[in-house]
């Protein structure tokens, strides 16, 4: 069955993520975006996604602070070739992308792309990608006759400003610019929505009902108040005519007032969604779906709010409300569920397991905080890797990182994942050091 390009788009968007981490003990630009660009590619040649098989990466584009991020993908099975340039959402993390996240308190006026006002995160975010990248000049050598532009997130904000710059560049028309944007959050005012909604009547704009992200910044206080009446965020076993797994914003002052606490980071300002498409994950239409049971480790409400808000915002979720199943992109980068020993000296031989039914890459590299393992040997059937240990002091975490990305640190504190694994290494001081 072919797929619609809404699921297209938003799995060129989530591919956006791939090898977003920079390698702990450090890599040079270049080589992080052949990563990405290699990574990216090696998950479109899977027929299995919405994709088919059909698209490629063919140009990547990474910021000097590695904030932010762009490609370029292409189809050539059509009768013309098509073109898609994804925009990267926010990474976890990263102080400088949660920065352009909440910089809301101060609009600009958006004279790059023909009017109206956006919060000066978006411009930072806006002015990265197109001062800090190549990629006016690489759509110039590429030159398509129509471009779709997509995001997930903070990228879904890209695409309005990046799409309406484009116009303004006289690249291309409006009827040959197709945004899609998913799970965005606003990026300006009512005067720049209804310029992107003028322009563009043809955008195709997706957010998940149970998604706070879309919800910033114009009505952010609907959380606690009109749809704690109806439908709230969210719903729990007593709640009709939809049940859930809580906690209710409403009825817990310390959710209330945290919410109203970054709903006030606007300073008044008045925010604006450019025209969206009826909610996935509508309550009113469909069984709403939610991240349940909570992990262990979720043990406050506050807890679990960040254990559901981050589900219901996630690339996965959103593929799987765009009808693509339960596993519509699996999870290629490296995970470390244990180390074995957990100490010792430099020169120690430590065994590095993933989680069952996962493997390591044969192009895996281990790093032992920010310093690379003295050699690391995967196994041939990625079941292990062999890494010997740096010289080094202290304890640290132990990161595997390959074309796809880079493990998490774990175990998370407070650990609001299912999993209880653990890469920590403490070094044993020996003479000399």
């Amino acid at each position: 069955m072919s797929s619609t390009t809404q699921q297209v788009m938003m799995t060129l968007a989530a591919l956006a993520a791939t090898g977003a981490t920079e390698r702990p003990s450090g890599e040079s630009l270049e080589q992080q975006e052949q990563r990405i660009l290699t990574g990216i590619n090696s998950q479109l040649a899977n027929t299995s996604l919405a994709t088919g098989g059909q698209w490629s990466a063919i140009w990547v584009g990474l910021t000097a602070s590695r904030a932010n991020l762009a490609y370029i993908a292409k189809n050539n099975t059509g009768v013309s070739p098509q073109y898609a340039l994804c925009l990267r959402g926010t990474v976890a993390g990263s102080p400088i992308d949660t920065s352009e996240d909440m910089e809301v308190g101060l609009m600009l006026p958006f004279t790059a792309g023909g009017g109206g006002n956006i919060s000066q995160g978006a411009m930072e975010a806006f002015t990265d990608i197109i001062m800090g990248t190549e990629l006016m000049g690489s759509l110039g050598i590429f030159a398509p006759s129509e471009l779709y532009v997509t995001g997930h997130s903070l990228g879904g904000a890209l695409v309005t400003t990046v799409s309406l710059y484009l116009l303004a560049q006289k690249f291309l028309s409006a009827t040959s610019i197709y945004p899609y944007t998913f799970a965005a959050p606003t990026a300006g005012d009512q005067a720049f929505a209804n310029l992107f909604d003028g322009i563009f009547p043809h955008a195709m704009c997706y957010y998940n009902y149970y998604d706070i992200v879309p919800y910033a910044w114009q009505n952010l206080d609907e959380i606690y108040q009109i749809k704690s009446s109806v439908y709230p965020f969210y719903p729990n076993s007593n709640s009709k005519p939809i049940s859930g797994p809580g906690p209710t914003v409403a009825n817990e002052p310390d959710l209330s007032g945290f919410i109203k606490g970054i709903a006030a980071n606007t300073n008044n300002n008045s925010y604006w969604q450019p025209t969206q498409q009826t909610a996935l994950n509508n309550p009113s239409d469909v069984t709403p779906i939610f991240s349940e049971p909570y992990p262990a480790g979720a043990t406050t409400d506050f807890q679990k709010f960040e254990v559901q808000v981050g589900y219901q915002h996630a690339n996965t979720t959103y593929l799987t409300l765009l009808g693509l199943g339960d596993n519509p992109l699996p999870n290629l980068a490296p995970v470390v569920e244990s180390v074995n020993p957990v100490s010792g000296p430099p020169g120690t031989a430590v065994t590095i397991t993933p989680p069952d039914g996962c493997s390591f890459s044969q192009d895996s590299v281990v790093d032992f905080g920010i310093v690379p393992a003295a050699s690391a040997t995967v196994a041939e059937d990625g079941s292990t890797i062999t890494a010997i240990a740096p010289v080094g002091v202290g304890t640290v975490d132990i990161r595997v990182t390959n074309i796809y990305g880079t493990s998490p640190v774990a175990p998370v504190y407070p650990n609001l994942t299912p999993y209880d694994y653990n890469d920590q290494f403490t070094f044993q001081l020996t003479d000399g050091i």
